[in-house]
């Protein structure tokens, strides 16, 4: 891969350029480090809390421009626009095989002219409630987010992205103009661009751009949140499912020393779980599950956790089986051709990165909003050894585990 080049315009917006003379599509992504988990902030000296699901609404509105819907300005152009909001950060991106610079002035200039009008906003409230009420049918969300509340208690790494029903309603404008005057600065952006136009064309265009908007500068001040230092409790949860379902929820200490955590942390799994490995199968004539096991894997700013899951008759059984193996994990319960498996997985998953405009510029965007370099992660990734993965044994010895079952209700 060419060396992508970081451009900063002269109000202090970093642009991360990578140059692909031989493809036809682009790729823009703008994004920032402000998601669903940052409630408390500083605006001008003074304490400010917001809502849950703020970060959310504005990725919302952000789209309200004065003269029209911004997906359909986009769709004019001939851009395919999205965005999405998860617990850090929030993303606006489009691709598109045409002309560039219209839909990139048109995405620069939404994201950094707010338009937040108080009829909209209403509208708006009930797009979003419905949003809620349909993940609210849903009972793997359900479960899923009442492990994240055993997990995290009184903690907005628990709060649901999209908000509550009642905070959305409570939502106002000045609640969202306060969160965009925070959060939405040049200091906290980074623009991303994968394509094929001259990179000192792109760079001019930018800047001349970006010296036209009247935009905010600085690094956000977040409210200082109390460490989540107890764990929930282990439960179980009545729903109308078919099978039973058991989860066990790991909680990782907060000390984690490398970008690629979760990969390491995955690769072990793999080694237990896999379904060729002797465990999995030792497990599975054992009875303790019906099919395969799942896992992922979320790092965040200060803690980071795994949640394994898989239907069973004997979930009890399961829950306590693996929890027992992960507190007690050492390098000979690993299957080595498994990790093996999963470092070519990643190997293989890199390159094939490369020669999509989407991944390649997805995964620059998400390393850079977390002041790491995706070309340092990809010569790691391609020199990743068996080895490598051991040190990481100990995280889950010292974790702390919620075993959570989801079983059908009598009612």
């Amino acid at each position: 891969m060419q060396k992508n080049d970081v451009f900063q315009t002269k109000n202090g917006l970093r642009v991360s350029y990578v140059e692909k003379p031989n493809f036809h599509k682009s790729y823009v992504g703008i994004g920032l480090n402000y998601g669903s988990r940052d409630l408390k902030f500083y605006l001008n000296g003074n304490a400010v809390s917001t809502l849950e699901g703020t970060a959310h609404f504005i990725e919302h509105k952000l789209f309200q421009m004065p003269y029209g819907d911004a997906f359909e300005e986009f769709s004019k152009l001939n851009a395919m626009a999205n965005a999405y909001t998860d617990l850090e950060k929030t993303v606006y991106y489009f691709t598109t095989t045409e002309d560039i610079y219209a839909p990139l002035k048109l995405l620069l200039k939404m994201y950094f002219t707010p338009y937040f009008k108080e009829s909209d906003v209403e509208k708006e409230k009930e797009i979003i409630t419905s949003e809620i009420n349909m993940y609210d049918d849903v009972i793997e969300s359900k479960f899923t987010r009442k492990i994240l509340k055993q997990l995290y208690p009184r903690s907005s790494l628990s709060s649901n992205v999209a908000g509550t029903k009642n905070s959305v309603s409570k939502t106002t404008t000045d609640d969202l103009n306060k969160a965009y005057q925070a959060f939405y600065t040049t200091d906290n952006s980074y623009l991303v661009i994968v394509s094929n136009e001259p990179r000192e064309r792109i760079y001019q265009f930018i800047e001349d751009v970006m010296s036209s908007l009247d935009v905010n500068r600085g690094l956000p001040q977040r409210g200082k949140e109390q460490p989540t230092l107890k764990l929930g409790t282990s439960f179980t949860m009545k729903a109308n499912c078919e099978q039973s379902t058991a989860a066990l929820a790991i909680r990782f200490s907060a000390n984690q020393d490398s970008h690629l955590f979760c990969n390491y942390v995955i690769g072990i799994l793999d080694g237990l779980f896999s379904p060729s490995t002797k465990y999995y199968n030792e497990l599975y004539s054992r009875k303790t599950f019906i099919a395969d096991i799942e896992y992922y894997v979320m790092t965040l700013r200060d803690t980071s956790y795994a949640i394994i899951s898989t239907t069973s008759q004997h979930p009890k059984d399961f829950l306590i089986a693996i929890q027992n193996k992960l507190e007690n994990l050492s390098k000979k319960d690993l299957d080595k051709i498994a990790i093996e498996q999963y470092i070519k997985h990643l190997k293989a998953k890199s390159i094939r990165a490369l020669d999509s405009v989407e991944e390649l510029g997805e995964e620059i965007l998400v390393l850079a909003l977390e002041n790491a370099s995706y070309l340092d992660e990809l010569e790691q990734s391609q020199t990743l050894r068996i080895e490598d993965f051991y040190p990481y044994i100990d995280y889950f010895k010292q974790a702390e585990y919620i075993q959570a079952i989801c079983e059908k209700s009598t009612k």
